[in-house]
């Protein structure tokens, strides 16, 4: 089997039906669409308009989609809270997506905090260690002046108290981040629906325009879900109703490791057993919110989800009747397995052993809320501190 035919059946068997469907209709389309007919990718423009020469075209160099995209996502700058947009001042902020002053302050070597990224093709494997950390931290111009300060000065300025409206601040910054970035990709996977199979045969650009297309129906529904729950967020803070929300603050006795800012929307419980996308195409994903605050100079995590979430709800009710141990394994591994927004402490990773450094990369790499993963120690074994106290606000 040649690599085009072997790489068509393994896309097949991964289909659903109606994906299969759809997609074995898209090849008869091709091969018989007019030049005044609506082109076969569904675009919307007209067959001539769109794919009729576009095997003839120079294809992108890597360099350019990476730049392209960056400018996509480097370009999106308005404030998240909308909701009060009467009290918006300019300028939009460049805002970190953890908290500045007590979280990467307190984590920073030389003003420094290590991430992981990906390239272009998504996370490949590791060649070499270091190609895949980068020594900064996330920014996003996702607020301006007013709401950057207003908003989260409650856990900015001040010791972190565990109170709903606190849990809520430094969740929102999770949530909105979370928007941001969904919001931006949707306009880049639809420049790349538009650019990447540019000279390409007929048969790579079938290939593409599928794998693209499903990329796009899951962030556009992606996105419908994060601004749902966005959406409720603010109506806690215009109600003055945070007890609409549940959290957990989870606090150590060490100084932090390891900071993340993320919602997250698993799709198997601790066991194994699928919680999310059972097949209702109008279902709005669950999520719940992971964030990073100081206690006393130690590092503490806040857990929080809509009330209404009873899936999540129960999911973590299951994670936190194990105990501290347990909850910690989990956490750390999250951190990782969950969130492409997480950072950690240059020294701490300079630390460990080689072993220790490639399986966390990999679990990172591997970053996806879609498939399960066994709780173990792998990083909580390496993660400085014991839970000292767990609190349901």
């Amino acid at each position: 089997m040649d690599d085009l035919s072997e790489r068509l059946s393994n896309m097949m068997r991964r289909f659903d039906e109606e994906t299969r469907d759809r997609f074995c209709y898209a090849i008869i389309q091709a091969s018989q669409t007019g030049n005044f007919e609506a082109c076969w990718c569904q675009s919307g423009k007209l067959y001539k308009d769109c794919h009729l020469d576009r095997h003839k075209d120079r294809k992108k160099s890597d360099g350019e989609v990476r730049k392209q995209l960056s400018n996509i996502f480097d370009s999106k700058k308005y404030c998240s809270a909308s909701y009060d947009h009467k009290n918006c001042k300019l300028p939009i902020k460049g805002a970190h997506t953890v908290q500045r002053g007590r979280v990467l302050s307190s984590m920073a070597k030389d003003g420094h905090v290590g991430t992981f990224y990906r390239n272009i093709n998504g996370f490949e494997q590791l060649r070499d260690i270091k190609t895949g950390i980068k020594t900064e931290a996330s920014i996003f111009y996702g607020f301006c002046e007013y709401h950057d300060t207003e908003l989260f000065k409650g856990i900015e300025l001040k010791d972190f108290i565990a109170k709903s409206e606190n849990c809520w601040a430094s969740s929102y910054r999770a949530v909105c981040h979370e928007y941001y970035q969904k919001n931006a990709a949707k306009e880049a996977v639809i420049w790349q629906l538009e650019n990447l199979d540019k000279g390409y045969d007929l048969s790579e650009q079938l290939i593409i325009q599928e794998q693209l297309f499903l990329l796009k129906r899951d962030l556009f529904k992606g996105f419908e879900d994060i601004s749902s729950i966005k959406d409720k967020y603010e109506q806690a803070r215009i109600q003055g109703k945070y007890n609409s929300l549940y959290s957990y603050v989870i606090v150590l006795d060490k100084p932090l490791s390891l900071s993340v800012s993320a919602s997250m929307s698993p799709y198997y419980n601790i066991s194994g057993v699928k919680i999310q996308n059972l097949g209702d195409p109008m279902y709005l994903f669950q999520h719940f919110a992971l964030s990073t605050v100081t206690v006393n100079g130690c590092a503490a995590y806040v857990v929080s989800y809509l009330k209404e979430h009873k899936v999540i709800e129960k999911y973590l009710e299951d994670v936190f009747e194990k105990g501290p141990m347990f909850v910690k394994s989990w956490l750390t591994k999250c951190i990782f397995a969950y969130a492409e927004n997480a950072f950690f402490n240059l020294d701490w990773w300079s630390n460990l052993r080689d072993d220790k450094k490639i399986a966390i990369y990999n679990l990172a790499m591997s970053e996806n809320y879609t498939v399960h993963f066994e709780i173990d120690d792998l990083v909580s074994s390496e993660t400085p501190g014991s839970i000292v106290s767990i609190e349901r606000i």
